[in-house]
């Protein structure tokens, strides 16, 4: 159920996201929906319908759930992946476009202030330009800690599955290879149920190390696409009050203070931003922790090996007895 549940906990993720704005057009839902398979487009429908009738999602849905296969579970933990994946491209999509648009918008400002002669809005002028200045700053900070983040715990998950590779792929199969040859063959199917429940288990084990940072980590990235599409929205309408004032009569004082009002939608930017930032370096290093968890995880399957040998000597044990006892018998 652990991986199901990620996949619900993105999915639901993922359909709030659809929701939260109009603009910049975010279309990463598109893309899942015309990737995944019907698996995909059952758990979507299903909770589209339940969000859009505002009722509990039924029971029928939740039990299909919890009644999945290993073939559906497969799939779900594909389907998270995907999700988390497009969740983390939205947010990364949004910030470069924000930075293009203050890096225009400072360029129309910057030219405007050195135009204008009135006193009150060559100051208008002055505070949106520092405004605009700080805020590029620090999202400029914040891409790089979003991309830092997903990059190091990208990587993290690759030394984890080379890790795997080495540790149990090798032993695998030099176990089931051993059964192979001491019993013929005959021990082959026994073996492999025992040495596929113990990669089950143990797979199931690591991936609930990460599974939550999974969540945790595209929940992170939304709030973030969230911030920059509403301090995105912010800009655009600073910079059309900004033509609006050198392009039409507006009188002095009145452009003042509609670029000043322009600009409290922005007053908060920083703050949230170097918030969002500090978040994203706090969730690396619990990410970074979870090899603690991987650690312990790969040290049980070390001391769960002689077990699982002793198992599958017993196999040979047997085939060898029976062998002995059909040449007595013969002889």
């Amino acid at each position: 159920m652990h991986s199901t549940k990620s996949a619900v906990l993105l999915l639901a993720l993922a359909i709030s996201a659809s929701c939260v704005v109009a603009t910049p057009h975010l279309p990463f839902l598109d893309e899942i929906f015309d990737s995944i398979n019907q698996t995909g487009h059952h758990i979507i429908s299903g909770f589209v319908n339940a969000t859009r009738n505002g009722t509990a999602i039924a029971g029928e849905f939740l039990d299909s759930i919890r009644n999945s296969s290993a073939q559906y579970t497969h799939e779900t933990v594909e389907f998270a992946h995907k999700i988390a994946d497009a969740v983390h491209r939205a947010a990364s999509e949004a910030i470069v476009d924000f930075f293009v648009t203050l890096q225009a918008s400072i360029d129309i400002v910057h030219q405007q202030v050195g135009l204008v002669r009135n006193i009150l809005q060559q100051k208008a002028l002055k505070d949106a330009l520092a405004t605009l200045q700080t805020v590029t700053a620090v999202v400029n900070d914040l891409e790089v800690a979003v991309n830092n983040l997903n990059d190091q715990l990208d990587e993290k998950k690759l030394e984890y599955s080379a890790i795997i590779q080495v540790k149990w792929s090798l032993w695998t199969d030099d176990q089931l290879n051993r059964v192979d040859e001491l019993t013929n063959g005959v021990g082959n199917e026994e073996a492999e149920e025992i040495m596929d429940e113990l990669v089950s288990r143990y797979s199931g084990y690591l991936h609930s190390c990460l599974e939550e940072l999974q969540v945790q980590q595209a929940t992170y990235e939304q709030n973030v696409q969230e911030a920059i599409v509403k301090y995105h929205n912010a800009t655009n309408k600073l910079t059309a009050q900004v033509e609006l004032c050198v392009q039409s009569n507006l009188n002095y004082r009145s452009c003042r203070n509609g670029i000043n009002t322009a600009l409290r939608a922005l007053d908060s930017a920083p703050a949230d931003l170097l918030t969002l930032k500090l978040q994203g370096i706090r969730l690396l290093a619990i990410g970074l922790n979870a090899n603690g968890c991987v650690g312990q995880t790969l040290a049980d399957h070390e001391l769960e090996k002689p077990s699982v040998e002793l198992k599958l000597d017993e196999i040979i044990r047997q085939y060898q007895e029976q062998q002995n006892e059909e040449a007595t018998t013969i002889s």
